[in-house]
């Protein structure tokens, strides 16, 4: 054996790459610091619609206070991209740094809890247009 500290016995050694990567799960949904902020009032609907699920989402709980202003200035970055003033391009890597995107959220490490299924099986709500289209189909062929 070459020079150097022994080996730890199997099972005393500590694996330092466990403690690198964790994953931290959104305990709770939405904005968990009082009232959900207003959108800025020179926002269109898209900006507005926006701000909405944002702070409503399930990443919304990782935000703080601290996060505000770049949200807000994402959102109105966002509301320029949606009237074609700007490329989406310029907003990616903001949208993935305040975790907004999958890829911001896997880089960021952030997971919503598993949903637990409920016992009984309610009847399902349809939501939009191509789901209730789907159901009317699936019907059909019953």
């Amino acid at each position: 054996m070459p020079p150097g500290s022994k080996p730890l016995p199997p099972g005393e050694a500590v694996d330092q790459r466990k403690s690198m990567f964790t994953w931290n799960l959104a305990e709770a949904e939405g904005w968990q610091h009082g009232k959900i902020p207003a959108p800025a009032a020179s926002l269109s609907a898209h900006g507005k619609r926006a701000w909405k699920t944002w702070m409503n989402a399930w990443w919304a709980s990782f935000y703080s206070a601290e996060d505000l202003p770049g949200l807000q200035l994402l959102v109105m970055l966002y509301d320029k991209v949606m009237l074609e003033e700007i490329d989406v391009t310029k907003i990616l890597p903001l949208l993935d740094r305040y975790g907004i995107t999958p890829k911001g959220r896997q880089d960021l490490r952030w997971a919503q809890l598993p949903v637990k299924a409920e016992a009984s099986t309610p009847t399902p709500e349809v939501q939009d247009e191509i789901a209730e289209r789907r159901q009317t189909r699936r019907s059909n062929l019953a």
